[in-house]
């Protein structure tokens, strides 16, 4: 019972700061570029995660067949959604933001169904699916596609973001053979080789003018939202199943919507409340929620009938 209610600790924690990423690098953009603070965010992480790989025994992984996918993860999963990301919060909303990234499992289990052979798509995964896309057009709106100005071109920026996360989550299974400290240290570090220098190059950060506000949170970008959230997810995974971290997917955009709106004074529009509910529904019937309630209600019931 002890180790349950400090899972949901950890899971919570984590969804918070997850949540927050979106409030601090909208903060962030006020003074810094959407390139720099990538790479500021992964090169710090890369130094953390490595060190305690180091002090936890593990070096780099092995030459073979894992750097490949290593290469692939470290930019389909850091270095394209971080940039995205960020790119895209110049023009929308952190909060939404948030919102938008939660699609990430929908878009995985539609891609699974394609690049891997034991996770076709069903009737309940395809309604899931529908009802989640369509919590997208809901939040983008049709007029805003329409003229697909600068928010609109944002948002979809922050869905190309989903995409990584989610392409990069269904590479990530290929890593199963080696520690998951030592495959996320080295995806890290694989990510700042390539996005650090393309800051430099393309940014000429030595020329911005940050104000400290901006260098504190890409300092908690770095080192919370991405170093210690990825501790917190090895620790989480010690003691309880994916499944369990999934429900993150829940969590993460209510806490992105809340931090927005209390720090940022962002106002969503009508509209968000209820795109929101659809995606978060079309995540749940896609998992299997529906039939999982069914099952614990029958279970209830021949417990009570014994």
């Amino acid at each position: 019972m002890r180790n349950q209610i400090f899972g949901y600790l950890l899971l919570v924690l984590l969804a918070a700061i997850w949540g927050a990423s979106f409030l601090f690098i909208k903060v962030a953009l006020g003074t810094v570029t959407p390139l720099t603070i990538a790479a500021g965010r992964i090169g710090l992480a890369a130094i953390v995660l490595a060190s305690v790989a180091r002090l936890a025994g593990h070096g780099l992984p092995p030459r073979g067949a894992h750097w490949p996918v290593i290469i692939a993860i470290a930019l389909l999963g850091n270095v394209i959604p971080f940039s995205l990301i960020s790119f895209g919060e110049r023009s929308i909303d952190s909060s939404l933001a948030a919102i938008l990234v939660s699609t990430v499992p929908l878009f995985t289990i539609l891609l699974a169904h394609f690049l891997t052979n034991d996770e076709p798509l069903n009737l309940q995964k395809v309604i899931g699916v529908a009802i989640g896309l369509g919590g997208i057009v809901l939040l983008f709106g049709p007029a805003l596609l329409l003229q697909l100005g600068s928010q609109a071109m944002g948002q979809l920026m922050i869905v190309g973001g989903a995409l990584g996360y989610a392409l990069s989550t269904i590479y990530s299974r290929r890593l199963r053979a080696l520690p998951k400290l030592q495959s996320s240290a080295a995806i890290m570090l694989v990510a700042s080789l390539f996005i650090v220098p393309a800051a430099l190059i393309v940014d000429r950060p030595w020329t911005l003018a940050p104000d400290p506000a901006a260098i504190v949170s890409i300092a908690i970008l770095g080192l919370v939202a991405t170093a210690l959230a990825q501790i917190l997810v090895l620790k989480i995974l010690e003691t309880h199943k994916a499944s369990f971290l999934a429900l993150n997917n829940y969590l993460v955009p209510l806490f992105g919507l809340l931090w927005g709106m209390v720090f940022l004074a962002e106002r969503p529009g009508p509209q968000t409340a209820t795109a929101l509910s659809v995606i978060l529904v079309g995540v749940f019937i896609s998992q299997g929620g529906a039939s999982k309630v069914r099952a614990a209600l029958r279970n209830g019931r021949s417990r009570r009938g014994a």
